[in-house]
């Protein structure tokens, strides 16, 4: 699934030393899982700040990008793209960004891409869609006198095989979208990891390379062994804020799941 690795590095996620639970800072603030048609002006203002310089928003003015957004926001896809294309924000860091996975492996994007263009172009909208939940989730961790610019991202590839990465139309679509949105996850991206890859992932990532460039620099890439990356994990994670069936908490509870 190159392209639907491509998309995600290029749109594209409560820690107990936060001092009051950002799990709770969230749920006060904003309910990630209601999209409502209107986002607040908060979210508006926050979503401008990312969007303003990039490739595909550089000619929106502000008022523009609220009409877009707010337009995005009360869209709905098809059912069978919501229920194949999950996402969840698992929580906050120690760092309070917030953290978003997906389990890319699973996903099949070259099934949609087949369907013909219509049907990609939905995809393509709904994972522009992820952008809003997103910033809103950074807003929700926002404190007067601290702003958190970034996210972190944890794409499990477990399943992503040639099947995918083989299909050109599906190449050819991740590569226009890459170029398409690279720059917004640029400035939305702290930190990524790309758990349970294997050889067709780091190839995947190394066609990736010369499209995203410095994105990849804050992407960090192991195999399957849990014992590598869930210490690498942890270390910006808290455990309650990681799935019990990834080794962390058994009490853990995700603050928003799409999808």
């Amino acid at each position: 699934m190159l392209t639907k690795l491509i998309l995600f590095l290029a749109i594209c996620a409560g820690a107990q030393s936060l001092g009051n639970s950002t799990g709770q800072i969230l749920l006060t603030k904003f309910e990630l899982s209601k999209p409502q048609a209107d986002l607040s002006m908060e979210v508006h203002k926050k979503i401008y700040s990312y969007t303003k310089n990039t490739k595909f928003f550089k000619n929106f003015t502000f008022e523009q990008t609220v009409d877009f957004m707010n337009e995005l926001n009360a869209w709905q896809p098809s059912q069978d793209i919501t229920e194949n294309f999950p996402y969840a924000n698992w929580g906050y860091d120690s760092e309070k960004r917030p953290v978003w996975a997906q389990e890319i492996g699973r996903q099949n994007w070259r099934r949609i891409v087949e369907q013909g263009q219509e049907r990609t172009d939905m995809l393509e909208r709904y994972l522009l869609k992820c952008v809003i939940p997103v910033v809103t989730s950074l807003v929700a961790a926002d404190s007067p006198g601290e702003e958190i610019r970034h996210g972190v991202f944890i794409w499990d590839m477990e399943g992503f095989d040639m099947t995918q990465l083989g299909h050109l139309p599906s190449l050819s679509t991740g590569v226009k979208l890459a170029i398409k949105y690279g720059d917004l996850a640029q400035g939305l991206a702290g930190k990524a990891f790309l758990i349970n890859s294997n050889y067709v992932t780091k190839l995947a990532a190394d066609i990736a390379r010369p499209l995203l460039g410095n994105l990849l620099e804050k992407v960090e890439v192991y195999g399957t062994n849990r014992n590598i990356w869930l210490p690498r994990l942890l270390k910006t994670i808290p455990e309650s804020s990681i799935p019990p069936w990834y080794g962390g908490s058994k009490s853990f509870k995700p603050l928003g799941v799409f999808g």
